[in-house]
């Protein structure tokens, strides 16, 4: 396989089943491809699945929702099938590739270099698309999150990328999250460390600006985006209170007004939140 292309597996369970079944009828000819990555594909039992679904075109309606996208991707919703729920993050292929080719900040390029399952793929050219899309990803996570000074090894370099891109985000998980994502999958990041190091492809240029500016950008399109979700997602303050608690430990409730007007009085449950260190 090489180095930061998606990995193609035939086997699906009930749950990943009924969503691919759900996410084909529901896109229908606008659906390139369905991917899955994150901690339900590294085996984690409490994790929901966070799927990728990649469009040529947004559905015509809700027209909010194809604003939204265009405007600031991706849309994310809830996707129940077989007794369980997952997470489905939805933008157009092209959007996909301009982000990361262009993109200052790592949300994209920093989620596409990790291994990943193609659980549908419209046809050959688009899985071209992805392994290109999986290899620039890579390469750009390699030379611009790294460190002034060279790292010795693997763990020592992937540490310090793991750190800094969670920085660039609003991140509810602890040290020990971007620890347990190197050892999850050690030999894929080796292979990928080593196989680009070798031939010289890891010149750690850095970011185009600033790391600080570059952590700053990310953060505020984080916010936006965690901001938007309330227009987008099912019952998001429950979704957002689940994942919290699942990462940081951290467990609150919201009210019935915060549940149904979160973008107005949801604020104080954010600050208590922030308070208790359930996210940075």
């Amino acid at each position: 396989m090489p180095a930061g292309a998606p990995m193609e597996d035939g086997r699906a369970d009930a749950l990943l089943a009924g969503c691919v079944g759900q996410l084909i009828e529901r896109y229908g000819e606008s659906l390139d491809a369905i991917i899955l990555y994150g901690s339900y594909l590294r085996g984690a039992a409490d994790a929901m699945p966070d799927l990728y679904v990649l469009l040529r075109w947004y559905p015509p309606a809700p027209r909010r929702h194809r604003w939204l996208g265009n405007l600031l991707p991706p849309n994310v919703y809830h996707l129940a099938a077989d007794g369980g729920r997952a997470k489905v993050s939805t933008l157009r292929t092209r959007q996909l590739q301009r982000a990361v080719a262009l993109d200052l900040h790592p949300y994209f390029w920093a989620r596409f270099a990790q291994p990943s399952r193609i659980l549908f793929c419209r046809n050959p050219a688009v899985r071209r698309q992805l392994r290109t899309i999986a290899a620039h990803c890579a390469e750009r996570l390699l030379n611009e999150i790294c460190s002034a000074k060279p790292q010795n090894t693997p763990a020592e370099h992937w540490r310090r990328v793991f750190a800094r891109t969670y920085a660039a985000e609003v991140r509810s998980e602890h040290a020990d999250k971007r620890e347990a994502l190197y050892a999850a999958n050690q030999a894929y990041y080796d292979k990928l460390f080593l196989g680009l190091g070798r031939s010289a492809q890891i010149d750690c240029r850095g970011p185009r600006l600033p790391w600080p500016v570059v952590q700053a950008i990310g953060k505020t399109f984080s916010i936006l985006r965690i901001l938007k979700s309330a227009l987008t997602f099912a019952a998001p303050v429950d979704y957002m209170l689940w994942k919290l608690e699942r990462h940081s430990g951290v467990r609150l409730s919201a009210t019935e007004r915060q549940r149904r007007y979160p973008l107005l009085f949801a604020w104080p449950l954010v600050w208590r939140l922030y308070r208790l260190g359930a996210f940075r």
